[in-house]
């Protein structure tokens, strides 16, 4: 008997140090196993003869009861044990999560709110040199087209010009400018006498100098007294070569240029519409009608401008022509 309870005794402190961390539930099962050991070393110590050695009998039963013992608490604690386990590694897993999700941002977009256009569009790097070159291209362009309509307007003018001339004169529609009138609607007084191989190009017209080029002008404005179409004649004002008869000469508008084959050529221009006399390539004598001043292009008034390039050099008309 006494050796049984010292058995148990070694078993109950064997079970002493249990962790302080078990849970209730194992400490249960443990109390319940040692109480089935008891159990079953009281019924085996009733079924032990009364002869048998006490001692030796008693050594059996101890070992078997401890070999009971540990079995049941090996069949309890370790389930338990890795339960508790699982339980901790499912609590440190959700943790884990529940702080990435604590941190995790996120981002939702109101209906309100619009995608911006990124549709594709061309673009290419240029230098300096190019996007200067490609503004210069464009300003041509541009002025290419202001001077396109600026002569078609021109051409309207002229026609409507002919058109009136020849209603006037009693001249049939689309007649060409070669067969305008020879002579002015009023007689002219005849060209001055030469000076120095030049004649004043409007003979005895009455007019008066507004601009020259000793004042910054490109030439010699000679704005006449009578401002009507027609009814001043332009003579060459020396024998060459026609070597421009335009209708739109740029500013000067309908203009006339000679080429005198000595070094000088002279230009007259802002005559009337539809009143050049002579043709490019066409060679005309001094004093010969080459059209008659109006007042196209670039101009206020009905005027002679007239310029004289000696050399391919502009000089002062009023130093070589006796125009005063």
């Amino acid at each position: 008997m006494a050796e049984n309870e010292t058995a148990n005794d070694e078993i109950a402190r064997t079970d002493a140090p249990e962790s302080a961390d078990r849970s209730v539930s194992s400490r249960k099962l443990v109390a319940e196993a040692r109480k089935e050991a008891r159990r079953i070393a009281r019924a085996e110590r009733r079924k032990v003869p009364a002869s048998a050695p006490k001692r030796r009998l008693g050594g059996v039963r101890a070992v078997g009861t401890a070999a009971a013992v540990c079995a049941l608490i090996a069949g309890v604690a370790i389930p338990a044990f890795a339960a508790t386990q699982q339980s901790a590694e499912a609590a440190a897993t959700a943790t884990a999560r529940d702080e990435a999700a604590q941190d995790a941002q996120s981002f939702a977009a109101g209906e309100e709110a619009a995608g911006a256009d990124i549709t594709a569009t061309s673009y290419s790097a240029r230098t300096a040199d190019e996007i200067a070159q490609a503004e210069a291209e464009r300003l041509a362009l541009e002025r290419a087209e202001e001077e396109r309509q600026r002569q078609a307007i021109l051409a309207q003018q002229q026609q409507q010009q002919q058109q009136q001339q020849q209603q006037n004169q009693g001249t049939p529609a689309g007649v060409p400018d070669s067969t305008a009138p020879q002579q002015p609607a009023a007689p002219a007084a005849p060209p001055a006498e030469a000076q120095g191989g030049w004649i004043n190009p409007l003979g005895g017209a009455g007019y008066y100098i507004s601009r020259s080029l000793s004042s910054g002008h490109d030439g010699t404005d000679m704005v006449t007294t009578s401002q009507s179409d027609w009814s001043v004649p332009i003579y060459a004002a020396k024998s060459g070569t026609v070597v421009v008869s335009s209708e739109a000469h740029y500013g000067w508008g309908v203009a006339v240029q000679i080429d005198h084959g000595d070094g000088s050529n002279t230009l007259y221009g802002h005559m009337t519409y539809g009143s050049r006399q002579v043709q490019a390539g066409q060679y005309v004598e001094q004093g010969q009608i080459i059209g008659y001043v109006g007042s196209t292009g670039r101009s206020t008034a009905h005027h002679l401008h007239l310029e004289v390039r000696v050399n391919g050099q502009l000089v002062e008309p009023r130093s070589y022509l006796p125009i005063g």
